[in-house]
């Protein structure tokens, strides 16, 4: 099952989009869109969605009026269409979700020196709530030496002292999760374990001879019990050292079974408490770990009133990477609570900015074992990362190419043109390669009486652009349209192929000696171009090295590959755009 799209309505700064992405589930789902496009409205709406609807802050309505009605519409490749609006939320019987974003907050203080009102601007890490209520402090009320006298004059010798497993917070999730109690209270369960009972105490022996005749004459019985076997087997699954045996595994199902029914109501209100025992502690012990200014901060979750509470130091104390990882950290715990459905939704919005390369692998380590625990759950998670870094031009994600979807919000006004393509899959073939990488992939100074008609026509290419003269004729068509012909579609790739070349020809007109001429030509690659001209004392302006975020695009594509949704983006850029205009239109 994909999410085939998403539709947002009335949020922040969308009106209304729908994008058409086909994630997949449990690999990363890279999002890229630039500043200013929405990405923010994005989360927010899926941050706003509670269990029965959508709630709005005030200030998160498009054009901040209220009258204009969210909603959030998902649709699936079941063929299923989910919707959130502030009436209903369908979503949330299908998915949890779960939204990791910046906790910075600015925050003005005023104050008054000699009459004089000053404003002072600061800007605060919001404290992050992990825990809204703490459970009742209930404990399990196991005494071992009770429990063996009440199971009878075997007890002693059978039973284990199992203190320790109720400090295991994760097993009695799991037993409040998946085990019937009340089955236990069924006719069928005490006609067979009453009398079972009864007869193990009725043997004697050491535990070694019991544990034997249980084997014999009672395990079997306990196996037809379907409850009880799968509390055993949920028992054995934890490892524990007190569990030797199947027998120790059903002797223990019975002291838990047997604390359940004492303690009543209370046993779930000690489950619950315990684990949040357990999570307190994952949570310290987590946070403690990755903090990187524990040498100046005692940063670790506290009981504030009736809640878990995590307070972080100002802002301007420590570094924005070392705050965005640690609260990333935090919150990525805190989303493993809170995500409990089969399938679920995590989205992470542009919270990786700050991070340096280390903080980028431990951020992506987190996110890549979140992943694999989920899929050995069965489950599902869609993880959905927004953020402005292309990683085709990025090399700021360190995942597998193969385990990750790039998915563009905005889609650019334009169209790839096919027939340019087909020679970018063929550069590599063997009759063309010296030729096209020589004159149509780089800029050299004759190209008349260049005719690869033959080779184009074995390929079928487009024996229109057999001779390069005619190729850079559309080329420069293209990149006309481009810069004078506001609002065209245009081509990205041939808008790459036209700067590459152009700055390649500034440099080797600047060059004047022949030989040196030469040997720029023969340099492979534009970067090498550059840096043989810089080394023979070539002045290169600025803006040649920084519109290699075009022309060094790689035109080494696989078939079927298409970079140019990432490149029209680029292209969009008003300020690039002027850069490309000005080496065309030189003074």
């Amino acid at each position: 099952m994909n999410i085939t799209s998403i539709q947002i309505k009335n949020i922040k700064g969308i009106e209304n989009k729908s994008f058409k992405l086909d994630l997949p589930p449990n690999k990363p789902n890279i999002l890229v869109a630039p500043n200013g496009f929405g990405k923010s409205s994005f989360a927010i709406g899926f941050d706003s969605l509670k269990s029965s609807k959508i709630e709005l802050d005030d200030k998160h309505y498009y054009l901040n009026q209220p009258s204009n009605r969210p909603e959030i519409i998902l649709t699936l490749t079941t063929g299923q269409t989910l919707r959130a609006n502030d009436t209903q939320n369908t979503i949330a019987d299908f998915f949890d979700v779960f939204v990791i974003n910046n906790q910075t907050e600015p925050k003005s203080v005023v104050q008054t020196f000699d009459r004089r009102t000053i404003a002072k601007t600061t800007l605060d890490i919001l404290p992050t709530t992990l825990i809204k209520t703490i459970p009742e402090k209930i404990s399990f009320e196991y005494n071992s030496t009770t429990l063996k006298a009440t199971f009878g004059a075997n007890g002693n010798k059978l039973l284990k002292n199992i203190s320790n497993l109720f400090n295991c917070g994760e097993l009695f999730v799991r037993i409040e999760n998946d085990i019937d109690f009340s089955r236990f209270d069924l006719k069928s369960y005490s006609n067979i374990l009453s009398p079972a009972y009864s007869a193990i105490n009725e043997q004697n022996g050491t535990a070694y001879f019991l544990k034997n005749w249980i084997q014999e004459n009672i395990l079997p019985l306990f196996q037809t019990l379907d409850e009880y076997k799968k509390l055993a087997e949920l028992i054995t699954s934890f490892g524990f050292n007190e569990i030797s045996d199947e027998i120790d595994a059903y002797l223990t199902a019975w002291q838990i079974f047997t604390v359940k029914k004492s303690m009543s109501s209370n046993f779930k209100k000690a489950c619950k408490y315990l684990n949040y025992l357990n999570e307190k502690a994952d949570y310290t012990k987590t946070i403690e770990s990755f903090n990187p200014v524990k040498d100046r901060f005692d940063i670790k979750p506290k009981v504030e009133g009736n809640s878990l509470i995590v307070k972080w130091p100002k802002a301007h104390e420590i570094s924005n990477g070392q705050r965005d990882i640690l609260t990333f950290i935090t919150l990525l715990l805190k989303s493993k609570k809170s995500l409990k459905k089969k399938d679920c939704i995590l989205i992470i919005d542009e919270i990786f900015d700050y991070m340096d390369d280390a903080n980028l692998i431990t951020f992506q380590y987190f996110i890549s074992t979140f992943i694999d625990e989920i899929k050995k759950q069965k489950r599902r998670i869609f993880p959905i990362l927004l953020t402005h870094l292309d990683p085709l031009f990025f090399n700021h994600f360190c995942f597998n190419d193969t385990k990750i979807k790039v998915s563009y919000l905005k889609e650019p006004n334009i169209k790839s043109n096919k027939e340019l393509l087909k020679i970018i899959y063929n550069r590599e073939n063997p009759s063309i390669k010296n030729e096209v990488d020589a004159y149509y992939f780089h800029y050299h100074p004759t190209i008349n009486g260049v005719d690869l008609t033959n080779e184009f026509r074995a390929l079928k290419l487009n024996v229109d652009w057999a001779k390069p003269d005619n190729f850079f004729k559309k080329i420069n068509r293209e990149i006309r349209r481009f810069l004078i012909e506001e609002g065209e579609v245009i081509d990205p790739i041939a808008i790459c192929f036209g700067v590459r070349i152009k700055i390649e020809e500034l440099n080797y007109c600047q060059i004047s000696d022949p030989i040196n001429k030469q040997k720029f030509i023969d340099e492979h690659g534009t970067k090498n171009k550059f840096y043989f001209a810089q080394a023979i004392g070539i002045q290169i302006p600025e803006t040649f090295f920084l519109l290699g975020i075009i022309y060094n695009t790689s035109l080494h594509l696989a078939e079927g590959n298409d970079i140019s949704i990432p490149l029209g983006l680029k292209l969009e850029n008003l300020t690039i755009k002027q850069m490309i205009k000005n080496i065309f239109f030189q003074k």
